[in-house]
């Protein structure tokens, strides 16, 4: 397995926040975590990352432990993508994305030109380029979301991790992020660990799922499998429904909503008279 998570338990001082967590997660697979606010998924990730230690159990990356290994290391097999992003310095998004080749680079060294040519490359690839020269801390929340993912790609790790990538983004970004994702996650052969709140994301781009509950693992396994109107309302809620679409794909939405049958083209009220 490309990660493996065995009898995990963390949290923060005598406050406990996850228990017993068992996961494994394949390679070339794109596994959601799902679950509702406070429910241990950031912790989780920082968990994976080493950036929290648990109080029991361990986390297994390509093989090793990661508690066992220095930053540089990790940084050579995992990459992050944080829910919030700011920079101490004012850097440019440019020097943000060749930051994330410092574990490759030599000590006292800086990036060379083909470094710097592949930045580029992949500021193009997630579609801000144009941000290359603008100061990281002066964009929009969202930009600085793609930056960091940007900056993730650069990194060019076997494992990802995302804690909420589209909370600061629009519909079509959220959509050209998670299938650049699955496009990457099939092109490397990389593993992907995303933290989503969406479900309809989750059913879209998907390999697998697990739906954290109250720092425990209500479920897993398969999308299709897991993604099951009475583990959706068991984990996220009451007030959900799945149904299909017109064109027979699965949706999510809320069971209090009432829609009304489609026939013909949709009229709009013009409003003030």
């Amino acid at each position: 397995m490309s990660l493996a998570i065995e009898d995990l338990s963390a949290g923060y001082g005598s406050e406990a926040v996850l228990h017993e967590i068992n996961l494994s997660v394949a390679q070339g697979c794109i596994c959601a975590l799902m679950g509702r606010n406070g429910s241990g998924k950031t912790t989780l990730l920082r968990c994976v990352n080493a950036i929290l230690k648990p109080k029991q159990g361990r986390v297994t990356a390509m093989g090793q432990v990661v508690t066992r290994l220095p930053r540089q290391e990790i940084a050579r097999l995992i990459s992050l993508v944080p829910q919030n992003s700011q920079s101490a310095l004012p850097f440019t998004c440019l020097e943000m994305i060749l930051m994330g080749g410092a574990a490759r680079i030599k000590a006292w060294s800086a990036p060379g030109r083909k470094e710097r040519i592949k930045a580029g490359e992949v500021l193009e690839e997630v579609g801000v380029a144009h941000l290359a020269r603008r100061c990281f801390n002066q964009l929009s929340g969202g930009e600085r979301q793609l930056v960091m993912l940007a900056r993730a790609l650069f990194q060019n790790t076997p494992i990802m991790l995302l804690d909420e990538p589209n909370a600061h983004l629009d519909f079509s970004n959220q959509h050209m992020m998670m299938e650049l994702m699955r496009g990457v996650v099939k092109k490397r052969g990389a593993t992907a660990l995303i933290s989503l709140h969406d479900p309809n994301l989750t059913l879209t781009y998907c390999d697998h799922v697990v739906m954290v509950k109250s720092g425990r693992i209500a479920a897993h396994g398969a999308t299709g499998e897991i993604m099951q109107e009475r583990i959706l309302r068991d984990v996220l809620g009451e007030n959900i429904r799945t149904d299909t679409t017109v064109t027979g794909l699965p949706v999510v939405t809320p069971r209090s909503l009432k829609i009304p049958p489609c026939s013909g083209k949709i009229k709009l009220k013009r409003c003030g008279g």
